[in-house]
Order: structure tokens, then C-alpha cells, then sequence
């Protein structure tokens, strides 16, 4: 009997590591290391936006508090322009504080007016008094 060679094909592994092994595992720190950097840069801005937003509550939160201070102050201000508006209050302070005394009939003196407000005539008329360098030249330029 004849013995055949039979070729099943058995492939072992070498016992030592090939040099492309080597390779990919230096690709797969560089990414491992850019992954860390990434998630690290990008929590290290999250927690900066957080603190941003906390900071703006705080001062929200003691603008809010100053105005509602400011609001108490005005109404007891309100109050107070009303109740100092009162003319017959205003006549007793003038009187007994003041020492005032009503005027005699000799006292009094009667001025007319007129129905005219001087002081809008005097802005109508002001005949290029207020009016600035560049002003002057564009109406110069323009008559």
C-alpha cells in the first residue's frame, strides 16, 4: 500500500508578531487620544456655557431684586408727591413754617401776557442764530 500525501492545508499562525501588526495599533492610540481630546474639549466647553449661564441667573436674579426695590421706592414717592399736593397742606406749611402772609389788596399786580408764547416765537425766528458750520454753508450753497 502506497501512502498518498494528503495536503489538508494546515496554516499555522508564526510564532512571532508581524510588523504590520504594529501599525494599526499606533492608529488606533492616535484615535483613542483624539477621541479623549475631543470629548475632553468638548466637555470643558459645556461646563464654560454653564458657568456663563449661571453667572447671567445670579445677575438677572439682583437686577430683578434692585428694580422691585426701585418700583417699592417709587410708589412710596408716588404717595408722598400726593399727599405734599394737597393745596390746603401746601397753605398751612406756607403759613405757620414759612411765616407767609396773604398779600393786601395794594400788593397785588396784574401783568398781560398775551396769547403768544415767547419762547416758541424766539425758536421760529432764529434766523440761523443755532444753526451749525455745515448748516450755514449748505444754505449758503443752496440760495
Amino acid at each position: 500500500m502506497v501512502l498518498e500525501n494528503n495536503n489538508y492545508g494546515y496554516d499555522y499562525k508564526p510564532y512571532y508578531e508581524e510588523e504590520k501588526s504594529k501599525k494599526p495599533k499606533r492608529n488606533k492610540k492616535l484615535k483613542n487620544l483624539m477621541l479623549i481630546f475631543f470629548i475632553g474639549s468638548l466637555s470643558i466647553t459645556l461646563l464654560f456655557r454653564y458657568a456663563l449661564i449661571y453667572q447671567k441667573s445670579v445677575a438677572l436674579s439682583k437686577m430683578e431684586s434692585k428694580v422691585s426695590e426701585i418700583e417699592n421706592q417709587n410708589q412710596q414717592l408716588k404717595v408722598k408727591i400726593a399727599s405734599l399736593s394737597d393745596l390746603q397742606k401746601i397753605e398751612d406749611v406756607a403759613k405757620n413754617k414759612l411765616g407767609m402772609v396773604e398779600p393786601e389788596k395794594g400788593q397785588i399786580v396784574y401783568i398781560n401776557v398775551g396769547k403768544t408764547n415767547k419762547t416758541m416765537v424766539n425758536k421760529t425766528n432764529d434766523n440761523g442764530k443755532n444753526k451749525n458750520f455745515f448748516a450755514r454753508i449748505l444754505g449758503l450753497l443752496v440760495r
